[in-house]
């Protein structure tokens, strides 16, 4: 009974790892946004005359000539120049999230070829699954294997999302508390899944304009995992700035009351978790 225990948790590892090659093949097919983004920011360079302040889109004449507009998103609190650059940087910053891709996709199917390996051959001679696979089963799926020199204990999980950017996901009420006021900034990004006990999450972003609604949106998934909603079809995700968030005197460890708060609504995909563990 034991043996069969190991190899359905090895069965779950070669899983998770197909998941996460089948996950990045699709990002693949989906890249070329970053060209999109910044062809954004060509329109917007072309016809600064045609961008309204103040404005949260303007349809802008497309520069390959025709009388075809393109529809461009804006941030209304930047100006026109500064929302070109948005787009620039948003264009930088997913073209190396693409470029790392093939990387990923490499180190993904080799994990799921050396999963397939171990149990094939223990499935066939009835042995006993290799010493890194029995190392690997008995940890939660996702978790990196422990250093052999980790230092001092972190109160928070360390995460990326695909456009690079840091997310903090606090391991306890306590440590939301030291997570929140002792390991983020005050510009960055401070997230808790809606009316449930969850980690609170720390998306690093000082940036004064809005973050990019793909590392948002991944981050906010993170939450809803990491909380009592996580068995939800969909999940309400509150945000603000961590500059708006104060604890009130007495308060139990990890309560908190945000203000200026606005919500992203995500499904908790554990392959989400899955692929942003693998970016750490």
């Amino acid at each position: 009974r034991e043996a069969e225990r190991l190899l359905r948790a090895a069965r779950r590892r070669l899983a998770a790892a197909e998941g996460r090659v089948r996950s990045l093949y699709r990002e693949l097919e989906a890249s070329g946004e970053a060209e999109r983004m910044r062809r954004f920011g060509d329109l917007i360079l072309a016809h600064l005359h045609l961008v309204p302040a103040g404005a949260a889109v303007a349809w802008l004449p497309d520069l390959e000539g025709g009388q075809m507009e393109v529809e461009v998103e804006l941030d209304p609190t930047l100006r026109p120049h500064q929302n070109a650059e948005a787009w620039y940087e948003k264009a930088r910053r997913l073209q190396r999230a693409e470029e790392r891709i093939p990387e990923l996709i490499e180190a993904a199917e080799a994990e799921a070829a050396r999963w397939r390996e171990a149990i094939g051959a223990a499935e066939a001679e009835g042995g006993a699954l290799p010493e890194w696979a029995l190392r690997a089963v008995e940890r939660p799926i996702g978790r990196p294997a422990p250093k052999a020199d980790e230092g001092p204990r972190l109160p928070y999980r360390l995460f990326r999302t695909s456009g690079g950017l840091e997310v903090r996901v606090g391991r306890s009420s306590k440590d939301n508390d030291t997570l929140t006021f002792g390991h983020s900034a005050p510009g960055d990004v401070w997230m808790h899944a809606q009316s449930v006990p969850g980690s609170h999450v720390i998306l690093r972003w000082t940036d004064p304009a809005a973050p990019p609604a793909r590392d948002l949106e991944e981050a906010a998934t993170l939450a809803a995992l990491y909380s009592k909603a996580r068995t939800s079809g969909l999940v309400a995700v509150d945000w603000t700035r961590r500059k708006h968030v104060r604890k009130p005197r007495g308060a139990p460890p990890g309560s908190v009351v945000p203000q200026q708060v606005k919500t992203v609504f995500v499904e908790p995909d554990p392959a989400v978790e899955e692929r942003m563990r693998g970016e750490e």
